[in-house]
């Protein structure tokens, strides 16, 4: 059975897909005061889910914090990755299971202040309760998978072997990956492209220096059984004469700031301009793009940077450089080097920057930080949606960095920038069943570790877990 609960008034996320009437029963199970909803543990509670978050299966014990987040360092003392993932349940004296429907920032103490208790804070009392009960935990699952619809089911070929690092650029450094793979007897079935296959680190572009021919080299990967699979990052480069800058400015398809000029911060490209992702309009705008490298054969994409991740802000980035000015010809002891450091960590990702555009949504202007954790899910949907209107008979991969629930209607996720590290085997193993719970399907990690050094053990073993996973149909 699944009753909802209504507080304040909540923004409508579309991560359900059934309609449920609003409840006038009091919340079971949680005490809510303030705005905090407060459960009582027992001794013996198991407490699942939260999808990408760290620290096993049993998320008992620590502190988690939904916020989308750019955080390479996948520690164990991280509260936040790339996406949010609201869904737990409750496995012990009383068994339930409750999703929390809200999308800007929420705080999710489970029994680290005081073992006893579950505290559970969002940032604004605007929230939709979801409580679910059943038979069991699996029957809890099916509910809630079912409340929130159906899962995206890639390609057949993407189910394969994948090529994945950061630093090819050519056309010769793809196909020499290609040819190693093949003289050493090696399965594989696609390589994805990062940041260097774009000009100028633009969307929708390609370098021709670098790529001559990018439809004929698109066609000889896929005569060897190799598909592409491209990136595409949230951030649009400020240039004149790049159309989808002008296009977007024209059509006023960016964020703004409160007074109506455009938001401006930085990524790979530098300055940039962030697609309004919440705009209907936009979001279709945006998805059609996709045309551009579907037309020259590609079948699979990568979103990426998407939390939306922020280098820097213009606005931030002058108030730093004025600020640091002040240290020329200083001795910096302790507490004014404390203080230089931190103006320069200060520049990316500030939580700051995140109140200060805003999204046009019906004419509503609604400030990005109380929808943070949708922007990577309704990029990820904008593409979704333009596959389905651009090529209707054709699976495509897709798959995004930042996520909410209901994005796993359009695409898988990947873990992230893990490391090369023997606990990062264990910790994305265990990361798997919980964003499964919350329909999840298609996810995994960047096998051997994305960043440090792996060794030839580590590889073997990391590989190693998922034959095994898979043979045991886990």
């Amino acid at each position: 059975m699944i009753k909802k609960y209504v507080y304040g008034d909540p923004f409508f996320t579309d991560a359900v897909v059934k309609d449920i009437e609003k409840s006038e029963d009091k919340l079971p199970y949680f005490d809510v005061k303030d705005g905090v909803f407060t459960y009582a543990l027992s001794e013996d509670d198991i407490v699942y889910g939260l999808g990408e978050q760290i620290r096993g299966i049993n998320k008992r014990g620590w502190q988690y914090v939904s916020w989308n987040y750019d955080n390479p360092n996948h520690h164990e003392d991280t509260r936040s990755l790339y996406g949010s993932h609201n869904f737990i349940i409750i496995c012990g004296k009383q068994t339930f299971g409750a999703f929390f429907d809200y999308a800007g920032r929420m705080e999710f103490d489970i029994g680290y202040t005081k073992r006893s208790l579950m505290q559970i804070k969002p940032e604004k009392n605007d929230i939709a309760v979801y409580i679910i009960t059943g038979e069991n935990e699996k029957d809890i699952v099916k509910q809630f998978r079912q409340l929130i619809g159906r899962s995206y089911i890639p390609p057949f070929w993407a189910f394969g072997y994948g090529q994945s690092r950061w630093g090819y650029k050519t056309e010769d450094d793809f196909r020499t990956v290609v040819k190693k793979y093949r003289e050493n007897h090696v399965p594989l079935d696609m390589v994805y492209m990062d940041i260097d296959y774009m000009q100028d680190y633009k969307d929708f572009t390609v370098n021709e220096e670098r790529f001559p021919d990018f439809e004929g080299f698109v066609q000889d990967m896929k005569k060897e059984k190799i598909h592409l699979v491209p990136i595409i990052d949230a951030g649009v480069k400020q240039e004149e004469g790049y159309d989808v800058y002008e296009e977007g400015l024209e059509k006023g398809y960016f964020c703004k700031k409160e007074d109506g000029s455009p938001f401006v911060a930085a990524v790979w490209p530098g300055k940039a301009l962030f697609p309004d992702m919440l705009n209907k309009e936009a979001r279709e705008w945006f998805g059609n793009k996709y045309q551009f490298l579907l037309d020259q054969g590609v079948e699979g994409f990568w979103n990426d940077m998407n939390e939306p991740a922020i280098f820097y802000t213009e606005d931030r980035l002058k108030n730093v450089l004025e600020e640091l000015d002040k240290f020329k010809g200083q001795n910096l002891d302790l507490d004014k080097y404390n203080e230089f450091n931190g103006l320069v960590r200060s520049l990316s990702n500030n939580t700051e920057d995140y109140k200060v555009f805003y999204h046009n949504m019906n004419g509503e202007k609604i400030r990005h930080d109380r929808v943070h954790n949708l922007f990577g899910y309704n990029m990820t949907r904008a593409a979704g949606e333009a596959f389905e209107r651009l090529e209707p008979d054709k699976r495509i991969l897709m798959y995004s960095r930042s996520s909410y629930i209901g994005m796993h209607r359009y695409g898988g996720i990947w873990q992230g920038d893990n490391k090369s590290w023997w606990s990062h085997i264990l910790l994305n193993l265990k990361m798997m069943p919980s964003l499964n719970m919350c329909g999840f399907l298609y996810t995994g990690a960047d096998l051997g570790g994305f960043g440090a050094d792996t060794t030839e053990d580590l590889v073997l073993r990391w590989l190693s877990q998922i034959i095994e996973l898979l043979a045991n149909d886990v």
